[in-house]
């Protein structure tokens, strides 16, 4: 028998929903709840095979607690129960195994049994979830990269890891990433989206979780890999660069392999790239120090040279670089960098060096 649950907030859907699973003979009905909040804290408890949801519910639409539901039970199959006409349905079509919209015949309700009974398990990856944020966003596990349905899914599980485990507020993700739209619209764009992005995952066969409390959310990072996440540890969590963390700084730097979520010109992402570059230098200068005072400058000059490829005209880099160049004795290179260096500067500023930096090269 299909074990299965209801979630409707208006009484007689659930009666007559009740009657037709009753009568199909394939369905044991283990719940039914008008209040989305009991159908959760019931499926915490109890396994099912699938929840019939209508989509129109006054404290949580069906969509949302669509996603709720997956969080808890990876493999329940979602129906949808819905008066939309079909062209309204076609938006939710692909978030569920199926739809139905009222009235609901006997051989429709049959249509939908069959295809949960033919419904496959998942398989959960025992892999890690890899995350680069630094360059292109990419998401994969093992050699595969994950595809997501759109673009917005791709920026909605960007925006949550970069929260890092903290809960937002659906009023903060809405204004962020769908500005553009009114309340109602926003909220079905960010509903729609975040059950493409749970879709995605799950398919991959992937254990993260999206959880909600009170109109907020947080991304479950216990079982993903970050570039972002490892690189912010570490520069959070170290404040002197020696030789016991020399190691471990260079592994952090190395992550940075491109600004923050390249080509992407959303509005949330400019002034997190602009921090994160300048986390970046600091450490890489932090460094950087740490080889010249050891006298290894060659290690120094690599690092500088690095830092150089993303900020070609940055002051402190440059005047490192110089210095580094001279204690190595390589005056000739010291003199070449430094004449390029005000070349730049004066083709795109139209300025010279300070007294300071002048008077390093004489």
């Amino acid at each position: 028998m299909i074990r299965a649950i209801i979630v409707d907030d208006e009484q007689p859907s659930l009666n007559k929903l009740e009657k037709l699973l009753n009568n199909s003979g394939m369905t044991k009905v283990g719940g039914r709840f008008t209040e989305p909040m009991k159908a959760l804290e019931f499926l915490k408890e109890n396994k099912v095979d699938v929840v019939f949801l209508d989509i129109e519910m006054p404290d949580m639409n069906g969509i949302e607690l669509a996603s709720c539901i997956i969080d808890l039970q990876r493999n329940v199959a979602v129906v949808f129960v819905t008066a939309y006409n079909q062209y309204a349905v076609e938006a939710f079509r692909l978030n569920a195994l199926d739809y139905l919209l009222k009235p609901i015949s006997a051989e429709r309700m049959s249509e939908t049994l069959h295809r949960i009974t033919e419904k496959g398990s998942l398989n959960i990856h025992q892999g890690e979830l890899q995350v680069r944020c630094f360059g292109r966003f990419c998401v994969s596990i093992g050699k595969e990269e994950i595809k997501f349905r759109t673009e917005k899914s791709e920026e909605l599980l960007a925006f949550l890891i970069d929260c890092r485990s903290g809960f937002i507020s659906r009023s903060k993700i809405l204004d962020s990433l769908w500005a553009d739209f009114d309340g109602d619209r926003a909220m079905i764009h960010f509903n729609t989206t975040l059950h493409y992005v749970k879709k995605a995952l799950l398919l991959s066969g992937i254990e993260i979780s999206i959880q909600y409390d009170h109109g907020n959310y947080r991304i479950n990072m216990d079982n993903l890999y970050c570039d972002y996440l490892q690189f912010c540890t570490f520069t959070e969590n170290t404040e002197i660069i020696g030789q016991d963390s020399i190691l471990e700084c260079e592994k952090a730097l190395a992550l940075y392999a491109g600004e923050y979520l390249s080509g992407w010109d959303y509005e949330w992402v400019a002034g997190k790239r602009l921090l994160l570059e300048e986390k970046f230098i600091e450490l890489l200068l932090k460094m950087t120090e740490y080889y010249k005072r050891i006298k290894n400058y060659p290690k120094a000059e690599k690092w500088l040279k690095e830092g150089l490829f993303y900020e070609p005209l940055h002051r402190e880099l440059n005047y490192r670089l110089i210095e580094v160049l001279l204690h190595a004795h390589e005056r000739a290179l010291a003199a070449k960098h430094y004449d390029l260096y005000c070349t730049g500067l004066h083709k795109k500023f139209g300025l010279e060096p300070d007294a300071a930096f002048k008077k390093l090269i004489r």
